[in-house]
């Protein structure tokens, strides 16, 4: 195969790893507002997989990146899709520039729904911030509560320090 195959068939895993994070986090997202910690903490397992084989194709494509800028002179930095695309064969570049676009619309889904997550994420820990407040009441300044219902002096590092 060559390298511009082998340049397309990377893009296509990208995009369909892309695609596959952008529906766990909307998976992510609906385990939030239900509130539903198994099922979230799950998706954060698969998620940790999917990352990892993430990192696996980036180092084939900065490979393969690598082999394609010797070939063609210029720095890794410099060969971009587009300097790619016009080395190409028509049927090639159009290909390629389809992959680009394909993978520039997945990149953007994606960080909408990291910032939706995100907001729904901050929204519930402050949330539940607040109702612990509500709760037990303000919290005495470097005291922690222990199991027993009882205040414990101020923790510093591993011992313990009452303050007078």
């Amino acid at each position: 195969m060559k390298e511009p195959e082998k340049l397309l068939q990377l893009l296509d895993e990208q995009i369909d790893l892309l695609q596959q994070k952008h529906s766990l986090l909307r998976q992510m997202g609906t385990c939030v507002r239900q509130g539903n910690v198994t099922a979230l903490a799950e998706l954060v397992e698969k998620e940790a997989v999917l990352a990892g084989g993430m990192d696996a194709l980036e180092q084939r494509t900065h490979e393969l990146r690598q082999r394609m800028a010797e070939a063609a002179g210029l720095p890794i930095e410099q060969l971009t899709l587009s300097r790619v695309a016009q080395m190409l064969e028509p049927v090639l570049a159009m290909a390629l520039n389809d992959r680009r676009e394909r993978l520039f619309a997945a990149v953007q889904q994606l960080q909408q729904e990291s910032a939706a997550t995100t907001g729904l994420v901050r929204y519930a820990l402050e949330f539940n911030n607040r109702l612990l407040a509500a709760l037990v009441g303000a919290e005495d300044e470097g005291s922690t509560y222990s199991p027993r219902g009882e205040v414990e002096p101020k923790c510093e590092g591993a011992t313990f320090r009452q303050s007078a």
